[in-house]
């Protein structure tokens, strides 16, 4: 299970990086031209998590560095589909553990500038796939958030606060529901 893992975070990470390069080579002219069709992005989170577990206090999470997502930008209308990819990876207490998280998000944006600018509302649904080395298991994630995009040159800056909750899961070492909130920050380029 983590060949499997690893091997799959590899290979997400090298297509992405051939992608994203590509998009970067080719934003300016997509952008002058409005004609992208993806937009391509890599987020920094962090968030305070709440345990429903008693006697124990929530904490502080920060998620890096592969939190990977592709946009398929609509030719009219205000929502966009948004698949996201976040891999993490723990080697806390001497015991390695691998989570692989993907979900589909959905964008409405609600400013004038549509998916390139201002401000949007985003949802969406995922897995939680995890393997600690003795067991794997899986959890389910539901989350909500509101978020902005600042342009920067031929891309843009975009930043996302909001909530997540995910299942119980005894495989994955979750005893309880538990719910996150927090934000993140991230680049898009698009292609």
């Amino acid at each position: 299970m983590r060949k499997l893992f690893g091997g799959m975070a590899l290979a997400a990470l090298a297509l992405s990086l051939t992608t994203v390069a590509q998009a970067q080579r080719r934003t300016t002219t997509s952008a002058a031209m409005g004609g992208a069709k993806h937009e391509f992005g890599v987020d920094l989170g962090a968030a305070y998590v709440s345990s429903n577990l008693t006697g124990v206090s929530g904490g502080i999470v920060i998620v890096t560095p592969l939190d990977l997502r592709i946009g398929f930008v609509p030719r009219s209308g205000k929502i966009m589909w948004e698949p996201r990819l976040n891999f993490n990876f723990s080697s806390v207490g001497g015991s390695t553990t691998y989570l692989l998280t993907p979900q589909m998000n959905l964008l409405y944006a609600n400013s004038v500038g549509g998916h390139r600018r201002g401000m949007y509302f985003t949802g969406g649904a995922g897995l939680v796939l995890g393997d600690n080395g003795t067991t794997s298991g899986t959890a389910v994630k539901l989350e909500g958030g509101v978020g902005w995009r600042k342009p920067y040159e031929g891309a843009a800056w975009r930043y996302e606060v909001g909530f997540q909750w995910v299942s119980s899961s005894t495989a994955l070492g979750l005893a309880a529901d538990y719910i996150a909130i927090g934000g993140r920050v991230g680049i898009s380029l698009w292609h």
